[in-house]
């Protein structure tokens, strides 16, 4: 099987030399088969798209016949090194009867001839917003306020998002520590935010951290009066953009700002509609459909 002896990658707490062909994990190397290696060298230069099983026995054990269980074996061994968990994988994905799936943000760098490193696409993970205001109706804004945000940012071409469904596991947890969380999604910087009590009213407060070193590349605070919610969101996707030194494209400025309504009410009618729709009980159904009517009646366009 070749490879490519400038490249190496990062995920997680771990790093994968392709020309030593060596996996260490924060700096201690780990213990892999040769086969097991090649799997996860296939699996991780394609990471976020579907390898095949023909294509991995073909790849990894040329010109000769071996039983699937091989492959299966080695896949195996893989997750039980990573640490991953197959109802909820981390690394490697099963896609049934078809193939695996590296789902961890990965990071590929080449070494170039000074011995610098290529700069490569960042990535990112919204942590769902705590809700520090010890009351339990404004939980829907936090949860609403994550999901939006992880929607603009995936709509940012030259920005790898992780995905809601990843990030949202987090959320009974108290009191994350964003670099180690950073280190287990695999990704290079995180955004966390908390809601809390004012005076005048619901303050927000959020920080980017760059997850290597733990330091705030950007933070700042709001006070988030519902009626500002859209221009909040706006403002917040901008400046993590800003600092982290991606410009958008013309299309890419229309997509994370496109508004559906500007009645403020509306839009607070509708997170609170997605709140109880994920839920999935049907109390929470009924509760969501009445949201998302109220929704529609305050601005008839919004549907």
């Amino acid at each position: 099987m070749p490879h490519h002896n400038s490249h190496y990658y990062e995920f997680g707490p771990y790093r994968l030399d392709v020309g030593q062909r060596v996996l260490t994990r924060t700096g201690e190397a780990v213990s892999l088969t040769p086969k097991a290696t090649d799997i996860l060298t296939l699996l991780v230069a394609n990471a976020g798209q579907l390898v095949a099983k023909d294509e991995l026995l073909k790849q990894v054990w040329p010109d000769t016949f071996v039983e699937e269980s091989n492959l299966t074996q080695n896949i195996f061994l893989l997750r039980r090194v990573l640490g991953d968990e197959r109802p909820a994988p981390r690394y490697i994905e099963t896609v049934v009867r078809r193939g695996y799936r590296f789902v961890a943000d990965v990071r590929a760098i080449d070494h170039t001839a000074n011995g610098d490193d290529a700069a490569v696409t960042p990535s990112v993970a919204v942590l769902p917003f705590l809700n520090a205001t010890a009351n339990d109706d404004i939980e829907y804004l936090a949860d609403g306020l994550t999901d939006n945000l992880v929607n603009n940012l995936s709509r940012v071409s030259k920005l790898r998002v992780m995905s809601r469904s990843a990030v949202f596991r987090y959320k009974t947890r108290q009191e994350l520590d964003p670099c180690v969380v950073g280190r287990e999604l695999g990704v290079g910087v995180v955004l966390v935010g908390r809601l809390n009590c004012r005076p005048q009213g619901l303050g927000l407060t959020v920080e980017l951290v760059e997850v290597s070193t733990g330091w705030q590349l950007w933070g700042d605070s709001f006070d988030c009066q519902l009626k500002d919610i859209l221009e909040i969101q706006d403002r917040i996707t901008h400046q993590l953009l800003n600092a982290l030194k991606l410009k958008l494209t013309g299309d890419e400025e229309k997509r994370i700002t496109a508004r559906y309504t500007e009645n403020a009410e509306a839009y607070q009618s509708y997170l609170e509609a997605r709140y109880h729709w994920s839920k999935y009980t049907r109390q929470g159904i009924e509760k969501a459909i009445l949201h998302f009517r109220q929704a529609i009646e305050l601005d008839p366009n919004y549907a």
